[in-house]
């Protein structure tokens, strides 16, 4: 018998071992012998996380009814990119077994999916404190009402390029979730200054912002995550064309990162602002 068998499966060969193994990793021990084999099963039935991301459309439902059909203390599942394969009928029953210990759900882009997933995740899992919703244009507005109405501890949410969403729903989600510090908006066109306005107000924890392509977001919107949000670390605003330096200039010279480049004389002013810079005289007369 292998040695690796004798040792105590959950203080040692699990949180010590399997742990540092991959999926792949640990789907290859499985054809070893038996008793890895019924290890390896083992172990899926009382993983805590399960990160599929690597995988994205290469995973296959047989592997995945495989991983979960058992699980009943899984806290944090990752199945982003499942475009083609995850459907609601595989996704509920992972839902229903660990509703009472699941933490963080990302099924990002999951485009096989329904409202249906939403709907039950929203009424069963009361814990969460992640949810990515990222490209599930299949949200709709009620289910994430109810989402976030079961969830006051979210602590993430991330719904970029949910379409049916507007400002009603961030603001809702914003007065529910007084402890969010992640919020991903981008690409809801229908998201103005009034929802940026109400997260600054709720959410002063705020530390990541993302409102990329939200073509109605000014600088008022920006001013006031920069006035009420003081731990903000990281704000993208791409292709929001009416955000400029009169709102970022101060949250640049606080560190806060950004993924759009500042203009030259925009950083000279902060030079003149910051260190009382002065600008050289040159004379040009002959």
């Amino acid at each position: 018998m292998d040695i690796l068998c004798c040792l105590p499966h959950h203080d040692v060969v699990f949180p010590k071992i399997f742990s540092h193994f991959t999926i792949r990793n640990l789907f290859q021990l499985r054809l070893v012998s038996k008793c890895w084999h019924n290890l390896v099963m083992e172990y899926f039935r009382r993983c805590q996380s399960l990160d599929l991301s690597e995988f994205g459309r290469r995973m296959t439902v047989d592997a995945f009814l495989l991983m979960t059909s058992d699980n009943k203390v899984l806290q944090k599942l990752l199945v982003p990119e499942a475009t083609h394969w995850l459907m609601d009928k595989h996704l509920l029953p992972v839902i229903h077994n660990c509703s009472h210990v699941l933490t963080d759900i990302d099924i990002s882009n999951c485009s096989q999916l329904t409202n249906l997933s939403l709907f039950e995740l929203a009424g069963n899992c009361r814990n969460l404190t992640t949810v990515s919703l990222k490209g599930c244009h299949w949200v709709n507005q009620d289910n994430f009402k109810l989402l976030v109405s079961n969830n006051c501890g979210l602590r993430k949410i991330d719904v970029s390029s949910c379409w049916s969403l507007d400002d009603s729903c961030v603001i809702y989600a914003a007065s529910r979730c007084a402890f969010l510090e992640e919020l991903g908006i981008s690409n809801i066109y229908s998201v103005t200054d009034s929802a940026l306005q109400a997260t600054a107000t709720n959410c002063a924890g705020l530390k990541h912002l993302s409102v990329r392509g939200c073509w109605r977001v000014t600088n008022r919107g920006i001013r006031a995550i920069g006035e009420y949000c003081k731990d903000l670390k990281i704000l993208h605003v791409r292709d929001c064309r009416d955000v400029t330096e009169a709102s970022l200039a101060r949250l640049r010279v606080r560190g806060v990162a950004m993924d759009v480049p500042a203009s030259s004389e925009a950083t000279l002013r902060r030079l003149e602002n910051t260190f009382n810079y002065v600008k050289p005289y040159v004379n040009l007369q002959i």
